[in-house]
């Protein structure tokens, strides 16, 4: 019989097996018990209005290095364009974001291939709006996060956010890191309450 346990700041992952007797098979069970936010935080959405999903990845405790490696090899296999970096107050934590759109479940199959925190990974399956969301503002004392850098890629494959690529802009890329000319033309990005997944308006970013 065995016992693990690992901790983040949102969720303890605990792991439990045994051997079932007279057999050759380990029985396996897996709970994840997360954390219940306790404050209002405003953030944005990855879905566009055409019902498609933009990348969003948030790491917590790994090096940017890792990170950079970690997203170049998604670059190759899901022949993906530019990512773009947000470092946040708090060591080795950054947001990445890629402006390509997809459905649904081949978003959650690319987040799957991640390192991303696991809570934020599989919060589709937990919210009423069906998005991945980031922080646009403060969280208590934690600052807003800050744009980074971008990480290149020449592949232009798949149609890309225009809403997105405009609030990218407000955060300070600039508009030289967008390339292509595949873009799906919306102007209106929802704004989210992320605590509980109310929606609290859209912005249009023209």
């Amino acid at each position: 019989m065995k016992f693990e346990t690992r901790k983040t700041e949102n969720y303890d992952s605990t792991f439990f097996s045994f051997k079932v007797p007279y057999t050759n098979r380990t029985l396996r069970t897996h709970f994840l018990f997360y954390n219940t936010p306790n404050a209002w935080v405003h953030g944005y959405s990855s879905r566009t209005e055409l019902g498609r999903y933009v990348l969003f990845h948030d790491y917590d405790n790994l090096d940017f290095q890792s990170i950079v490696q970690e997203l170049k090899y998604l670059q190759k296999k899901f022949k993906l364009s530019n990512y773009y970096i947000f470092e946040l107050d708090r060591k080795n934590s950054f947001h990445a974001v890629c402006l390509d759109t997809f459905s649904l479940s081949k978003a959650y199959e690319i987040q799957q291939e991640t390192s991303s925190d696991q809570a934020f990974i599989h919060a589709i399956k937990n919210l009423q709006t069906r998005e991945w969301i980031l922080r646009l503002g403060s969280k208590g004392e934690r600052k807003p996060s800050n744009y980074k850098c971008v990480i290149r890629s020449n592949n232009n494959v798949f149609v890309k956010s225009s809403a997105h690529a405009g609030l990218l802009k407000k955060f300070g890329v600039s508009k030289n890191n967008f390339f292509g000319n595949k873009w799906d033309g919306c102007k209106n990005i929802a704004l989210v309450k992320y605590d509980t997944a109310n929606r609290v308006g859209s912005k249009e970013l023209n």
